[in-house]
């Protein structure tokens, strides 16, 4: 499943007048939606070349030793994973980018809010990305196309904050314009993998030019729709002294050590980034009605089912809290990591009936995304959700934000798994990351049962 990185929107920002609207919502809202839609285009289409691109060319000796800067590079993954062979740095380096592209836009929301304001930062970050994307054609400026794309979208990723201020907090079209907002990601993260990797099947540079026209549009739409965007705020951060009961210290305590189990959950998810793709690109049988095509496409699928499944996660829990009681958000979480932990063993039954290469039908890749997307869902939506509750109000932000660094830690451990793509026996590999969604579903029980004082409202079941 497709997940953004981005900041909470502030309670405390000035909402901004509306005296036009279009289709029910400001102005500004359609502005963010068509602004974010391009960036998701221009991140995910990348993302979509960049593991297969790192493998088949980049990292080939005969182009690597072109490359400015590689050598830190190289330094740190081999300090951090210590990978052997091609398939194994390329995925290694993959996962460190996942990691740092999903903890950097908390710097850059800080940066906004304290120095340099959003609007700068947004338009230095998407002039940024717009170039990283095109320095990505040449094979000598690869380390300086993933920093500047790093750096870009952590600052780029501020954008969507501004969504909350177009609203009053008891404007009833806030949940809607958030599903407005989040439906128009969606749709650019369906269809940019699938354009971007075919332009990349002609050519790499065909590609990622097409990402970066995909971010350049982005910037144009913000530059365009920026008078009916809520007005930078100047903020006075007082030094506030944060007193904590007793019983919020545990919840804190308790809070911090879920991040970490939420990141050994989230393995089967985010390897989808990374070492699925080289393990498709080898296995599936990527052909449809007599027509090859690029394995990167596979996120575009994913991305069409997650869209499905989370409306059906949206019913279902609606329907059957209808029915019955309502269910404390820890026990969700609980059901969603044991599914999500179904999903690998797909792919491991897959491994075992079919063991040669290009033997496997993707509609073993259809169940695999199905399970593991209904999963993550519950999982990273309500877990969400319960820390928002379960958060100390002088603490509700930081712990709110820290929830998402789960996605970093996660991505760390995918760099070393997808590592061993290549050399681990397939059943293997999909069976570990089956336990360790396994092992977080268990502790979630642990959690549900033994601390329900600190998780769930006397009046939940």
């Amino acid at each position: 499943m497709t997940q953004t990185f981005e900041n909470l929107p502030d309670p405390e920002e000035t909402t901004l007048p509306q005296a036009t609207v279009l289709w029910g919502h400001p102005k500004g809202l359609w502005v963010i939606v068509a602004a974010e839609a391009w960036v998701a285009f221009s991140l995910y289409g990348m993302l979509a070349l960049l593991v297969i691109y790192m493998q088949d060319y980049i990292l080939k000796p005969e182009h690597l030793e072109h490359v400015w800067g590689i050598n830190p590079l190289l330094t740190l993954i081999k300090y951090l994973y210590n990978p052997i062979g091609l398939p194994a740095l390329a995925a290694s380096i993959m996962g460190l980018f996942m990691a740092a592209v999903s903890a950097l836009p908390l710097l850059g929301g800080w940066l906004a809010d304290r120095f340099i304001g959003r609007t700068r930062i947004i338009i230095i970050g998407a002039v940024l990305m717009t170039f990283g994307h095109g320095l990505m054609s040449f094979e000598s400026s690869f380390v300086f196309a993933l920093l500047c794309l790093l750096i870009g979208s952590s600052c780029s990723s501020t954008m969507k904050a501004q969504l909350g201020a177009l609203y009053a907090q008891d404007d009833k079209r806030r949940a809607d314009a958030y599903q407005l907002y989040s439906l128009g990601v969606q749709i650019a993260v369906i269809i940019s993998p699938i354009l971007c990797a075919f332009l990349g099947k002609i050519a790499w540079h065909w590609g990622f030019l097409a990402a970066g026209i995909g971010m350049a549009t982005g910037l144009i739409c913000y530059l365009m729709g920026r008078k009916w965007l809520p007005p930078e705020t100047k903020k006075q951060h007082k030094k506030e002294v944060i007193i904590l009961s007793a019983i919020e210290k545990k919840r804190v305590f308790l809070l911090i050590m879920l991040v970490f189990v939420f990141a050994i959950g989230a393995i089967p998810n985010e390897e989808i980034f990374d070492g699925y793709l080289l393990w498709g690109k080898e296995h599936y049988q990527l052909t449809f009605w007599g027509y090859d095509f690029p394995v990167s496409t596979l996120l575009s699928l994913d991305g069409l089912i997650s869209s499905a499944t989370a409306i059906f996660v949206l019913w279902f829990w609606r329907f059957f809290e209808k029915k019955h009681n309502p269910v404390a958000e820890i026990w969700k979480v609980f059901w969603g990591s044991l599914i999500a932990s179904l999903g690998p063993l797909c792919l491991v039954l897959a491994q075992f009936f079919y063991p040669a290469p290009h033997t496997i039908s993707l509609w073993w890749g259809v169940v695999f995304h199905t399970i593991n997307d209904i999963g993550f869902s519950m999982v990273f939506s309500i877990g969400l959700a319960l820390f928002s509750r379960v958060a100390p109000v002088s603490l509700n932000t930081l712990l709110v934000s820290f929830f998402t660094l789960h996605l970093t830690f996660s991505n760390l451990m995918v760099g070393k798994l997808a590592s061993q793509v290549a050399v681990m026996p397939g059943i293997l590999f999909w069976f570990i990351h089956a336990m360790a969604a396994l092992c977080a579903t268990l502790i979630f029980l642990f959690c549900a049962l033994y601390f329900k004082k600190l998780l769930i409202p006397k009046n939940v079941s």
